[in-house]
Parts: C-alpha cells; sequence; structure tokens
C-alpha cells in the first residue's frame, strides 16, 4: 500500500478480489471490484492504475470517469471543488441557479416549481460539482441511460421519454448559454432529444360513461358531464367562473387555470376558446346555477368556498362506488381518461372558412352527442 501524497494503488485482499486505494486531497478514497485477483485481471487492474496515477499528477484525474456509480464521487467532487475555487468557469450548479434566476419573469409559478425539482432532484446531484465547460456529451447520454433504466417494482419504467426530456432540456439550455458567455465549444451539438410516443390512450365507451355517472355521488355529477361533454382540463374546469359562462349564447370560455392554489393565464394561446353548449351541458349548468350561491365566482367549490383542489377532489369523488360498477382501475385512478373519453362521445370539430378581404378566418363549432 502506498501512503501519503496523491497516488493510487492496488490489492488484493483475503477474499481474492481487486481493490483499488487510492490517495487523493488528503483523503483515502478505496474501491472494490468484483475482479477476481487472476494474472490477467491483475494485469488490466495495473494499466488501470497507471493511468489513475498520470492522470492524478496532472490534475485531470476524475473520479466519476472510473468509479461512475461509487458513492464516493460526491466526496471526492466537494474536496476538489474545495481546492480549486478560483477557477476560471463556474460549477454546474452554481450557473444553474444563476440561470433559473434570470428566467423568472418568464415563468408561471407551477412552472418555476416543475424547473426547480428537475434541477434539484435530477441535474444538481449528477451535475452540481462539475464545472459548466467540462459537462460532456458522453456523460449525459450516460445519465440519460440511467434514467430510462430505472423501473418501478413491477418491472415497467419509473419515467417516459417524455418526462426524461423535461428533465433535461434546462441542462442542454444551461450549457448553451454557458458556452456562450464563457466562450468555450459547446459540446451538446449532436444531443437529440428521446423520441416522444404517444400513449395508448383507452376512453370509456358510452356504456361506460353512463356507468360511471350512475355511480359517482349525485353531488358531482354535473360536474363530470362537463368533464365528459367538453374534454376540458383539471386546471381549466377548477378555474371556470360563472363570469364567463355566457347563457345567452350558450357559450362555455376558457380562460384561466387554476394550480397550486393560484389563478392564472390559460396554459397555451391555443388553450384560450370557446366551448359552445349542447342542451346536456346547458342543462347542467343552468341547474348549477341555480342551486349555487349567487355570491360565488367559481363554478366548482369546496366546503370553504374556495375553487378545487386536482388532488384533493380526486380523493373525494367516491371513488368505492365506482368499483362497484366494474369499471377498469384505470378509469377509476386516471384524471387523464376524463379528457379522453370526450372521443368517445362523439365529438366532432367541423371548421367552417371564411374568406373576408383577403383573409381566412376560421370558425371552431363543436358538435356534442345528444343527451343520455
Amino acid at each position: 500500500m502506498i501512503d501519503g501524497g496523491q497516488h493510487g494503488s492496488h490489492s488484493h485482499p483475503p477474499n481474492g478480489r481487486i481493490q483499488f486505494d487510492l490517495h487523493i486531497f488528503g483523503v483515502r478514497f478505496r474501491e472494490g471490484t468484483k475482479m477476481v485477483a487472476t494474472p490477467k485481471n491483475l494485469n488490466k487492474a495495473k494499466a488501470m492504475l497507471k493511468r489513475i496515477n498520470a492522470e492524478i499528477a496532472l490534475g485531470t484525474f476524475e473520479y466519476r470517469d472510473y468509479f461512475p456509480k461509487s458513492k464516493k464521487v460526491k466526496r471526492f467532487e466537494e474536496l476538489q471543488r474545495a481546492k480549486h475555487p478560483d477557477s476560471l468557469y463556474p460549477y454546474f450548479d452554481d450557473f444553474a441557479t444563476q440561470w433559473y434566476q434570470r428566467q423568472l419573469s418568464k415563468w408561471k409559478n407551477s412552472y418555476k416549481g416543475t424547473v426547480r425539482n428537475n434541477l434539484e432532484r435530477y441535474l444538481f446531484p449528477e451535475f452540481g460539482n462539475t464545472l459548466v465547460n467540462e459537462v460532456t456529451l458522453s456523460q449525459v447520454e450516460f445519465f440519460r441511460q440511467s434514467l430510462i433504466e430505472d423501473l418501478k417494482p413491477d418491472g415497467t419504467r419509473r419515467l417516459s421519454n417524455r418526462r426524461i426530456n423535461n428533465i433535461l432540456w434546462p441542462l442542454v439550455a444551461i450549457v448553451s448559454l454557458a458556452s456562450d458567455e464563457f466562450k468555450f465549444e459547446y459540446p451538446l451539438r449532436r444531443y437529440k432529444a428521446l423520441k416522444e410516443e404517444k400513449a395508448n390512450s383507452k376512453p370509456l365507451t358510452v356504456e361506460e360513461v353512463k356507468r360511471f355517472l350512475d355511480a359517482v355521488d349525485i353531488n358531482w355529477r354535473d360536474y363530470f358531464i362537463l368533464r365528459f361533454w367538453t374534454g376540458m382540463r383539471s386546471c381549466e374546469i377548477h378555474a371556470l367562473k360563472w363570469a364567463t359562462i355566457d347563457f345567452e349564447h350558450r357559450l362555455i370560455r376558457i380562460r384561466h387555470n387554476y394550480v397550486n392554489g393560484e389563478v392564472c393565464d390559460v396554459k397555451t394561446p391555443k388553450s384560450r376558446r370557446d366551448l359552445k353548449m349542447c342542451d346536456t351541458l346547458f342543462d347542467a349548468l343552468s341547474r348549477l346555477h341555480y342551486e349555487e350561491d349567487s355570491t360565488e365566482d367559481f363554478v366548482f367549490t369546496n366546503s370553504k368556498g374556495l375553487p378545487l383542489d386536482t388532488h384533493w377532489s380526486v380523493r373525494s369523488f367516491g371513488i368505492r362506488r365506482l368499483k362497484k360498477q366494474g369499471l377498469p382501475k384505470d378509469v377509476r385512478m386516471r384524471r387523464a381518461i376524463l379528457r379522453q373519453c370526450s372521443t368517445s362521445l362523439h365529438w366532432r370539430i367541423h371548421f367552417i372558412y371564411l374568406r373576408c378581404l383577403g383573409t381566412v378566418t376560421v370558425v371552431y363549432c363543436l358538435m356534442c352527442m345528444h343527451r343520455m
């Protein structure tokens, strides 16, 4: 065993497995391997050790390059960072925090939380102690592969391709901005996002919709009629105000979202739309308007007069009753099924093109099925 300084050595303890012993920044790092101490494996270990010692001497050694899955990577990078505080380039987490602060004025509060979660949960643990100019394409791709291979107990993937792309896009944006500001070659030029495949939608049949509405609590039947007949997002229907219900012209005007306890603008410009009421919708909203307190701003409220929270609402609509109707588990548990079911109810979008003064105006007229 070599003592002192910044060196590395290898040995084979009583279990017969090759072990590396590194002394860097005054700290001992011991890494075991699964390699049996055969002459062939010892030669491989000696060659690897020779490269490690050379990189240590040159100051280019990176622990994660040799032991990427080791729990000691973080400790090494913390010591490395403390040893070289005057680096020409910032560390990824420092520059990412600065980038995040610079983007806040562009984002809604809900999206700020999403990006912050991606940084703190995924990107900082992996890249935080890496100089921003030393982030490499291979490092990013290996990290992405680890996310792909992260499985649930039932063997299915924990993260979809779309979710992984959402996690990694801040990394791409941060490194791109840093390369412009600090004048280094952009390392992710050949990076390509994962192909996003459409999920297999399983909308309810008309018969299943009837069973669903028969089973749900009577107090929430009109709520679900609106969900099924319009395909509105949870955040849109929870932000729906009586001021945006036009009974005279039979229009539901989608203008706001309710996300994380806050009313905000709709998600995209295309989300700002007017939905035509069929007789079923008109009757449901008329009943609600008659029954509701005239002082209420929102169409659907909880016992405190506040807009519904998405997570609370799913737990509070008598899910056990749905089980008795023999509806599939996905139907009982997934909010997205409500949007998919608008297709089952035979919505049709007709495009009416009106040419006027050389321009084309597109009018959307939504036709829904007759009353059940």
